[in-house]
């Protein structure tokens, strides 16, 4: 489900593009908002469709054949003008329909010797019901299976690419194996079959919530997500991202973020190679220049909408592809600074903007906590680091096993040293409540043996003996007991250190991530 506003789960799917040469890359999506929820106990979201429509805005200006389902609220419509002209409806009969429309287009391309992916993505609820994660229509739930019975079983495209921005989005990528662990559905790792080959981003590495603030208007990580494929990721600035550079890009975008409650957690996965691409811009696209030293940036558009977050490494510049619209508004994080681009042009460097002065009021603790994303700069160093570090994940995996799932969290490193204090305290509130029942068990007995008509009066006050000092010993490890639980429970609650077991990809290997849990 959920989080009551201003947070929010956002369940996003979303598919790129792969590392396809030159004109003969041909690239579909299918984009998909639904605030509404149909449990009773569940709040509308409030930028769902917010967040499908900037999609698909920017898949289109991408040059990526989209479509939209979205129901947008008044707000929304007041905003989005032509972007969300003929959409459809976040329905089921509705992605049916759609969806065979782009597979006739998808086998279309194929035929004329193109290389085809499917963008498929979502915005709105998660669940987890009877094991199986799904995802909200409005009239519908979009579960696992049907992902890959209606999608990767039937799509003629050569890769496809999900993304999921969700509450409890692990469990619509990850199936139960053997032994209740999960692994992923063989369709999101096999070619066989005539099976696209799938990667995915995850937005929840475990049971885990998403989140919306209103900084951003929409969901934190499916923002993260479009400031990545606009060029924020892009540290080789060749005009694509690749799932290396994404990987890299939301790690350190969301390291500085303390409270594990509040930083994402997400899994990044490859069709085959990190050098996947998820998006390529065409050649001549208008692009933004960082190029000066700034810190933390963010580009807004004429009525509001932030476009995207970026912070270059100190001694790199990052490209930064733009709408049409004009005017855009650079401004620096910290509210410092505000630059203009009034006019169109291929290239605009940051350098040649003039800044002026502006103000931005702070918003409370939530809004302090999320302004630590995007924090640290990114550079072509954090890709190197972050696609070492999933290497060596890959190495550790069982022998004849493929490359491991990448679990990416933001804010810690991708192993742990040790065992949490959390953990001990939860491993010593086991230990002495376990002892405690012993010794009360035993204190039992003796006391019953004590009743014994054959002993004597000395024999029972011996055992009358032993009974009081097994009760003590009972109820200091019961007091041992309490004080570790509570230790355990605060401690739940607050910025604990936390283990991922990054799950392995292969057709018979596990998949497994616990996150956040002891």
């Amino acid at each position: 489900m959920r989080a009551v506003l201003p947070f929010a789960c956002v369940l996003a799917v979303a598919t790129a593009q792969p590392a396809f040469a030159g004109n003969q890359a041909r690239r579909f999506a299918i984009v998909i908002g639904n605030n509404h929820s149909d449990q009773p106990d569940t709040l509308d979201l409030r930028y769902a469709d917010d967040d499908a429509i900037a999609m698909h805005q920017l898949l289109v200006e991408a040059g990526v054949d989209s479509v939209l389902l979205v129901r947008p609220d008044a707000d929304t419509r007041d905003q989005a003008g032509r972007a969300a002209a003929g959409a459809g409806l976040p329905r089921w009969q509705d992605l049916v329909d759609r969806l065979a429309g782009l597979e006739k287009r998808i086998r279309a391309a194929n035929a004329a010797g193109a290389t085809t992916s499917l963008l498929v993505f979502y915005s709105g609820h998660g669940n987890v019901a009877h094991g199986e994660g799904y995802v909200e229509l409005e009239d519908a739930h979009l579960t696992r299976s049907l992902v890959r019975r209606q999608i990767l079983d039937k799509t003629q495209a050569h890769e496809v690419h999900l993304v999921v921005d969700a509450c409890r989005s692990y469990f619509l990528a990850f199936e139960k194996g053997p032994g209740g662990k999960r692994r992923p559905i063989a369709s999101l790792v096999t070619a066989g079959r005539g099976r696209a080959r799938t990667g995915y981003v995850l937005s929840t590495s475990s049971d885990r919530e998403s989140h919306e603030w209103e900084e951003f208007q929409g969901g934190i990580f499916s923002h993260e997500v479009r400031s990545a494929l606009r060029g924020a990721a892009d540290a080789d600035r060749d005009g694509s991202v690749s799932y290396a550079e994404l990987g890299a890009f939301l790690s350190v975008a969301n390291r500085a973020i303390k409270n594990a409650r509040f930083r994402p957690d997400f899994v990044v996965r490859p069709p085959a190679a990190l050098s996947d691409e998820l998006l390529r811009w065409p050649a001549g696209s208008e692009a933004l220049l960082i190029d000066a030293p700034e810190g933390h940036l963010y580009v807004e558009g004429a009525t509001g909408e932030r476009l995207v977050d970026v912070n270059p490494a100190s001694d790199e510049a990052l490209a930064i592809h733009l709408p049409a619209a004009r005017p855009l508004f650079v401004r620096r994080q910290d509210g410092r600074r505000e630059y203009t681009i009034a006019e169109q042009g291929a290239v605009t460097r940051l350098s040649d903007l003039t800044g002026a002065p502006v103000r931005v009021a702070s918003k409370g603790a939530l809004h302090i906590a999320f302004q630590k994303l995007f924090s640290l700069p990114f550079g072509a160093g954090e890709v190197d680091a972050w696609r070492d570090r999933w290497m060596a994940a890959q190495a550790g995996g069982a022998p004849g096993q493929s490359a491991p799932v990448a679990a990416v969290s933001a804010g810690r490193a991708d192993s742990a040293s040790g065992p949490s204090f959390r953990a001990v305290a939860g491993a010593t509130a086991i230990a002495a409540g376990v002892v405690a029942a012993g010794l009360g068990g035993w204190a039992v007995e003796r006391s019953l043996a004590a009743r014994d008509a054959d002993k004597t009066q000395v024999e029972r006050s011996e055992v009358n003996g032993t009974v009081r000092d097994l009760r003590l010993a009972a109820g200091v490890s019961l007091a041992v007991g309490l004080a570790a639980g509570g230790t355990w429970l605060w401690l739940r609650h607050r910025d604990a250190d936390r283990v991922t077991v990054v799950p392995d990809v292969s057709s018979g290997g596990v998949g497994l991530s616990l996150s956040g849990g002891w």
